[in-house]
Formats: C-alpha cells, sequence, structure tokens
C-alpha cells in the first residue's frame, strides 16, 4: 500500500552528519520506526531496546551500524544502507540526529525521541570521542575541559551538540505537538523505571511479548547488560572503531559535571539555557518527566 507524502522539510541541515539528500533514496514502508535523537542521549540504548522487542529474543544481535542503520550520515555508501534496509522483512528502523524540521515526517511511520542532561551529553560527548580509534572534533573537544564547556556553551555546531543544537533539536520535537506516531522519551526516566520504558515503547511499535519474555527482554535492555554485551550492542561493534567496543556504553550516569566545572562555569549555562528556554520547556529537557 503506497503512503502517504510526507509533510514538507522545513528547514535545510549539511554537513557529515545530515545529508538531506539520502532521505530521497530512502523507500518506507508502513510501521517503520525513526529514531531522532541529539547524539549522546540514548540512541543506541534505544535502538537496542527495539532490536530486543522486535526479534523477541534476549539473544539478538542488534548490529545497528546495518540492521538499524543511521540513515542520513553521509557515510556508508548511501546504495549499501538502502539494500541493508530492503533485505530486512521485519519491523525496521532507522537512526537520525538531525532535527524534526529537517526531516520526512509520514503519518505511517513511528517517531520516537530521547533527551538528556545538556551537560552530560557533553560530557559523554567528550568521552565518545577520547574512546574512538581515531581522533576527532578536537575543535569543539579541545583537552582543556572548561576551554571545551565553553565552546559547548557558545558555539553552534552540530557535530559535537552545542547547547545550542541539542535545544534547537529539543524544540523541533515540541513545535510537532502531540502526534498518534510520536513518542517522547527521556534518558532520565528510562534510568529511573526502566520496565515502564520498555512497555511504553512496545506498545508504541505495536508489540507484544509474554510477561516472561517481556520480562527478559526488559532485563538485557539494562544499561549494565548491554555493556556486558557490547559485541551485539554497541554502535559499530567488532569494526576496530573502538579502543574497545565496551568503551562505547561508559557509566549511564546523571551529574557528570559536579567535582568538574566551576560555579562561574555553571552561572554561565544557567543563563544560557534561561535565555533559550522557559522553565518548564527546561525542567523537561533537564530532568525528564516527559509525557
Amino acid at each position: 500500500m503506497p503512503l502517504s507524502p510526507p509533510e514538507p522539510i522545513q528547514r535545510r541541515y549539511s554537513g557529515k552528519l545530515a545529508d538531506p539528500a539520502r532521505w530521497q533514496a530512502f523507500t518506507p514502508r508502513v510501521g517503520d520506526i525513526v529514531v531522532c535523537t541529539t547524539p549522546k542521549s540514548g540512541s543506541t540504548w534505544l535502538q537496542g531496546i527495539l532490536a530486543l522487542l522486535i526479534s523477541g529474543d534476549p539473544g539478538v544481535d542488534a548490529d545497528v551500524s546495518t540492521q538499524a542503520p543511521w540513515l542520513d550520515i553521509s557515510v556508508p555508501d548511501v546504495d549499501q544502507v538502502m539494500a541493508w534496509l530492503e533485505a530486512q522483512p521485519q519491523q525496521r528502523q532507522v537512526k537520525t540526529h538531525t532535527p524534526f524540521d529537517g526531516i520526512p515526517i509520514w503519518s505511517e511511520l513511528r517517531y520516537i525521541c530521547v533527551y538528556r542532561h545538556p551537560i552530560d551529553v557533553h560530557f559523554s560527548f567528550r568521552n565518545h570521542v577520547a574512546h574512538m580509534t581515531t581522533e576527532v572534533l578536537t575543535d569543539v573537544f579541545p583537552a582543556d575541559i572548561r576551554e571545551g564547556f565553553r565552546i559547548f556553551l557558545d558555539g553552534h555546531h552540530q557535530d559535537g551538540a552545542s547547547l545550542a543544537s541539542i535545544v534547537d533539536h529539543y524544540r523541533s520535537a515540541l513545535n510537532l505537538g502531540p502526534r498518534e506516531n510520536l513518542l517522547r522519551l527521556h534518558y532520565a526516566d528510562m534510568r529511573r523505571d526502566l520496565p515502564r520504558a520498555v512497555a511504553q515503547i512496545a506498545a508504541f511499535i505495536g508489540v507484544s511479548h509474554p510477561a516472561d519474555v517481556q520480562k527478559a527482554l526488559t532485563e538485557a535492555a539494562t544499561f549494565e547488560a548491554m555493556k556486558a554485551n557490547a559485541s551485539r550492542f554497541a554502535l559499530a561493534a567488532r569494526r576496530g572503531f573502538w579502543k574497545e567496543d565496551t568503551d562505547f556504553f561508559d557509566s549511564a550516569t546523571s551529574n557528570k559535571w559536579v567535582g568538574v566545572l566551576s560555579a562561574d562555569d555553571l552561572a554561565r549555562y544557567e543563563a544560557r539555557l534561561c535565555d533559550l528556554l522557559s522553565p518548564s520547556e527546561r525542567h523537561l529537557l533537564e530532568w525528564g518527566g516527559c509525557p
């Protein structure tokens, strides 16, 4: 059955992490899932949960790089990515870090976003690039932690997730309003009550399992279990991209800035975020409780 035309794309993003032309090669199917998040906010964790729920197998090899590919990053070859997707008979998932106003929205697809405290995103990203086998993003993550934090506060870069780009992505989700095919999640909520989050995701994508299977899937979906099985769940696992695949899953902790940033650093963050968001919007972005 042909899908309805997508809503018009409102903004054109560009760069290595957001090539809008690649969406033109994508042939969506009813029920496809689009994971649309800012980097280091729980996207790979969510994709692992989706792989578990779709397969119903706690031992699934999620292999998210090929089975749930990042669709609009400039590599690998777009024909290869589409071939991976076309070969899948089951419900499919793709990932993007492009804000919602820069991607096509089909009514027949399911869209999921996850947000996380912006400072935790920043520190998680620092660890992320430190564990790569190739040196990248040294311009936005210099060795000096406080200088890197200043760049995070003052910059407008998507690569490396500046505060402005995180808020921009978050606003793009808020601007969609409540929709039947959009699920908003928060990293802190998932950590606080994973069984509830897994059940919520399952219901949203139309998947159900017997109680004993659901329990086993939820146990396999814990951050700790995924770290222990990083060869199945880490992004680019088994490809030599990380010094160790387990390094991809760092600590999943919050308040990473305590004892690292100064009172002045935090005051500048407070002032910057207050300029960008209302108090209620800020609370949801930082601490969760998303509907």
